[in-house]
């Protein structure tokens, strides 16, 4: 028992030093972890018997954890302990498998802190050191609290109320573990809305075959695009226009990866790049306020590096029409209180500029 419980001691120990601001959950991940518990082992009818009736005991175990989306999921532990005998202070060797679901609200938040709640099944497999030894089946029901930490770490605490299906004996267990995230999946981030601008039809008169305003005895550019802006002789007026369009991507706290996601955005403004050949594009990195400003200032310079590596490498355009330069947290666009707002803020902005001539519509 005392190795069980200084490793229970261990594991709780690393909680407060991953008190962090709270994180965004993913929406599906699987995730490994330790727990540590403490036991308040119920007894038996039996006040003679001796597996049955254990004093009681801290347990470590190893959890396996399948997240299937925001609100269900499944949980998997193989727990150890050492617990002593009431009755003559035996020591025991105590292996427990379990294996439940857990449901989760979707949206539901305190303080940060996600809830859930449990079912599921235990089997325990008890030895006592003298001699003799016993199998138990049980079921469980638990409650607790969940919080991201870190993009990739989990904490949780709580409690079960573990029912001994023979004797019908309750075990209380107050439990607190770490989890380490793997296949996580995010929402995809929104795509831009674009509101096309409806242009009134024009109707031509009966002489005007190209619709520019001018009878065809005085055209004398016929076939006038439709709706440009023409002069006396039917001949299509030139302006010369700026190109500005702007990209948005988003980064991982500390990250400078460009993630796939957002490839196809950057796609996107390689297309305008190539159809104006005479263009350039500005690439400003911003972070949010974790960490020193003289940080975060070569942070963003990296992260406005990284989306210009993925326009030369992956969509072939030429490094001298790329600008970067890193703005550091200077100029957030949300608040830093929270984790969606410094989300927010840790991205690359980009601005396309150039000159070009086009007809002038009316």
């Amino acid at each position: 028992m005392r190795k069980t419980s200084i490793a229970a001691l261990c594991a709780v120990s690393i909680l407060p030093c991953t008190a962090f601001s709270a994180e965004n959950f993913p929406l599906s991940y699987t995730a490994v972890g330790v727990e540590a518990s403490y036991i308040d082992a119920g007894n038996s009818r039996n006040k003679s018997a001796v597996q049955d009736n254990l004093s009681n005991f801290y347990q470590g175990g190893l959890n396996l954890t399948h997240q299937f989306n925001p609100n269900w999921g499944l949980f998997g532990q193989v727990g150890y302990a050492e617990p002593e005998t009431r009755n003559g202070n035996l020591d025991t060797d105590l292996m427990q498998y379990s294996l439940g679901g857990r449901v989760h609200p979707a949206k539901f938040r305190l303080a940060g802190w996600r809830p859930f709640g449990g079912l599921g099944y235990s089997y325990t497999d008890i030895d006592v050191d003298a001699g003799g030894g016993k199998n138990e089946d049980s079921i469980y029901l638990e409650g607790g609290f969940q919080r991201m930490v870190a993009p990739r770490f989990m904490v949780e605490a709580g409690v079960r109320a573990r029912t001994e299906l023979e004797d019908g004996y309750i075990d209380g267990q107050y439990f607190a573990g770490i989890h380490y995230l793997f296949n996580r999946k995010f929402p995809t981030a929104p795509k831009p809305v674009v509101v096309a601008t409806r242009q009134p039809a024009v109707v031509p008169p009966p002489v005007d075959s190209d619709g520019d305003g001018v009878i065809d005895q005085l055209d004398k550019c016929p076939n006038t695009p439709m709706g440009a802006l023409v002069d006396s002789q039917g001949c299509p007026k030139e302006l010369t226009k700026e190109i500005r369009e702007t990209l948005y991507v988003e980064f991982e706290l500390d990250k400078t990866e460009v993630r796939p996601q957002f490839f196809p955005e950057i796609e996107k403004l390689a297309v305008v790049l190539k159809q104006y050949p005479n263009s350039t594009i500005l690439l400003e990195g911003h972070t949010d306020s974790t960490g020193s400003a003289s940080y975060n200032q070569k942070l963003s310079q990296s992260r406005a590096d990284a989306v210009m590596k993925v326009l030369i490498n992956e969509f072939g355009i030429a490094k001298q029409r790329i600008t970067t330069s890193g703005m550091g947290e200077s100029q957030p666009i949300a608040t830093n209180e929270t984790a969606e707002g410094r989300a927010q803020n840790r991205r690359v902005e980009a601005i396309v500029s150039g000159e070009y001539s086009e007809i002038i519509k009316k």
